[in-house]
């Protein structure tokens, strides 16, 4: 059956000639078709389920190569997140639900129907920013053409499904261009809540003390290193850096302290630069970070100062071996000052080989 809605037929705006002959009017009418045989199927499979979300998922923000139906329910969604938090804790209860609410290879019902996955799209070879832009428009037509059909429900029923084109790479930007033009008003405004830095970090911090620590901890040295786990991934949408994450440590105070200090230990003696980036490896990066959060939190045991001695008498040691060392060794004699003015000097690092020139006060 075609479900239309008679706009596109004969249109001279949705025809693209480039690198193929792409015809754009042709293709949203088949991707209708296909979405509306998909979302007929998934409301059997679901039953009594209440569905949430309907996505487009695609390889977007641009030179789309393929496109999938994502959708999920709140009970699956429920489902997925206990699954998850059987493995990690950063998945339970309320917490996991948000987390995972938007992210689509994580969705019970994701890529579930074979004939929109099999749709081709036109090759990424030589093609233009204008047929980039047709493929958008024809998949935002398709999902306005259900909608319009009813499928996604209507009145108030209809404002608490979202629709949406979500690409792999297309982060904020895609997600919230999708949802003002699919979606009414108070689906949006509801959205947009949701989907905030503020509401992540309610979210977050709704969990036990102890637990909250880990988590922070966790997504700090995801984002830091550029992880693609779902929290990370879920931070990164709504906007969060690891700067935002050490605000959240910074509340903790010297109960954080230890933990940064394993984190300091583990990266440390990493390599210092990568070529690639010309700049400091992320694991150096991490580590300097996660150190110089230290005097930010207050007064510290004796025994943290003991280990924060160690690791400079261990950085030393590796930088013997280097011609070029990282600056974590002189980093953490001048934390040592920071913490115990009275009773470590000032460091005194060599500008050209980044190494500590005075370590015997802050070795142990």
């Amino acid at each position: 059956m075609h479900v239309g809605d008679g706009s596109d037929e004969g249109s001279s705006s949705d025809r693209v000639s480039d690198a193929g002959a792409f015809d754009a009017g042709a293709f949203r009418r088949a991707l209708t078709d296909l979405a509306a045989e998909a979302v007929r199927a998934l409301r059997r499979r679901i039953g009594t389920e209440h569905l949430y979300a309907f996505a487009l998922y695609t390889s977007g923000p641009e030179r789309f190569a393929w496109v999938r139906a994502s959708a999920n329910t709140e009970e699956a969604l429920t489902r997925s997140a206990t699954a998850m938090a059987a493995v990690d804790r950063r998945y339970a209860g309320e917490a996991g639900r948000r987390l995972l609410r938007w992210s689509p290879p994580y969705w019970e019902h994701h890529d579930f129907d074979r004939g929109v996955a099999a749709l081709e799209l036109p090759g990424c070879e030589g093609r233009s920013a204008r047929t980039d832009k047709a493929l958008y428009d024809a998949m935002i037509g398709a999902l306005r053409t259900l909608d319009r059909s009813g499928l996604f429900g209507r009145g108030a029923e209809r404002c608490f499904v979202t629709v949406n084109v979500i690409g792999e790479r297309g982060g904020d930007p895609l997600f919230k261009k999708g949802l003002r033009l699919l979606n009414p008003r108070p689906a949006i405004d509801r959205l947009l809540h949701e989907h905030s830095k503020a509401a992540f970090v309610r979210c977050v911090n709704r969990a036990q003390r102890r637990e909250r620590m880990r988590i922070w901890l966790a997504l700090y040295e995801d984002l830091y290193m550029e992880w693609r786990t779902p929290i990370a991934e879920e931070a990164r949408a709504r906007g969060l850096s690891p700067w935002d994450v050490e605000a959240e440590l910074s509340r903790f105070g010297p109960k954080v302290v230890p933990a940064l200090i394993d984190l300091t230990a583990h990266y440390g003696f990493a390599p210092a630069f990568d070529k690639q980036r010309e700049l400091e490896t992320r694991e150096v990066w991490l580590a300097g970070s996660a150190l110089f959060l230290v005097p930010r939190l207050g007064a510290i045991s004796e025994r943290d100062v003991k280990r924060l001695q160690g690791l400079v008498a261990a950085f030393v040691e590796r930088d013997k071996r280097l011609k070029v060392a990282s600056t974590l060794a002189e980093n953490t004699a001048r934390v040592l000052h920071d913490l115990r003015p009275h009773r470590f000097p000032e460091s005194a690092m060599d500008p050209h080989t980044y190494k500590l020139l005075n370590p015997d006060p802050f070795t142990p």
